[in-house]
């Protein structure tokens, strides 16, 4: 598609130089015709049109071999979701993307959520699937090629024990602690598991929650949003499990390719006056899908 826009903008150009081109010769042509039938202009060849007229074809042309913006924020999103902050159908729910859904009520800049595999994320961004993703600058897909707007919230993985259990350190943790499989924990936590601690894995948040809700583990390890939110929809105070101890913390941007100038410019100005309120969107999010 990118190859045909630019051949499409370069007929154009091409076309548009030699009417120009035409139409001096045409002019040409007619001030040689009345010198010949000896009528002669009273006044001095103006030439300000035809100068009006290579201005306006070149500044044309100048516009039309500028690098393309995409002009539209295509923002990749885990394809197994991130609740609360982006999920459903097409990623079409969640904190970030109402964040998302502001900034183009604000800017008029269209935005959408990609759903892709971690995996995919760097070769998306350069076939031009995607030009932006969520995430810490240190994990972004390409991050020599990314532009980091933010930081725009923190990312905090926190330790949630049964009722009557209060870690102060890792050390403290003795039992069973449910985990979300294939996910990688801090070194502190990593080193508990198999000698004072035992894994039990769920595929996703909604499956942790339900085995630490019945008891079947003491511990579990999920982002602290993603817990309340899941607990408050189960009508389940999320306070009594509540524990001092983070496993895992860093700030969240959103990362835009850098050659997406335009893109760049209208988020940081965007999100220079916008603080995302997180405790005002999640008693308003629906419920998930799955």
């Amino acid at each position: 598609k990118l190859s045909t826009v630019f051949v499409g903008k370069a007929d154009f150009a091409a076309t548009s130089t030699f009417l120009w081109y035409v139409a001096r010769i045409r002019a040409k042509l007619s001030v040689t015709r009345k010198a010949e039938s000896g009528k002669r202009r009273p006044y001095p060849v103006d030439h300000s049109n035809e100068d009006r007229m290579r201005a306006v074809l070149f500044i044309i042309m100048a516009f039309w071999f500028l690098p393309v913006s995409s002009q539209t924020l295509k923002i990749m999103g885990s394809d197994e979701s991130f609740l609360p902050f982006y999920y459903g159908n097409d990623l079409s729910e969640g904190i970030l993307v109402e964040v998302i859904n502001e900034f183009t009520k604000q800017t008029g800049i269209a935005a959408d959520f990609v759903p892709m595999a971690r995996k995919r994320q760097a070769w998306a961004l350069e076939r031009g699937l995607a030009n932006a993703v969520f995430a810490n600058p240190l994990w972004m897909p390409l991050p020599d090629q990314m532009h980091a707007v933010g930081p725009l919230l923190t990312w905090r993985d926190r330790v949630f024990a049964q009722p009557g259990r209060r870690p102060d350190s890792f050390d403290d943790l003795e039992g069973g602690i449910c985990l979300r499989r294939w996910f990688v924990y801090s070194d502190g936590l990593e080193g508990r598991i198999g000698s004072h601690l035992v894994r039990h894995d769920g595929y996703n948040a909604q499956q942790m929650l339900q085995m630490f809700l019945r008891k079947r583990c003491d511990y579990i390890v999920m982002n602290e949003t993603e817990f309340r939110f899941l607990a408050e929809l189960g009508d389940v105070d999320p306070e009594p499990y509540s524990t001092e101890l983070i496993d895992a913390e860093w700030p969240v941007y959103l990362g835009i390719l850098e050659n997406e100038t335009a893109l760049i410019e209208a988020a940081e100005a965007f999100f220079s006056t916008y603080t995302i309120d997180v405790e005002a969107m999640l008693p308003r999010l629906p419920w998930p899908d799955r």
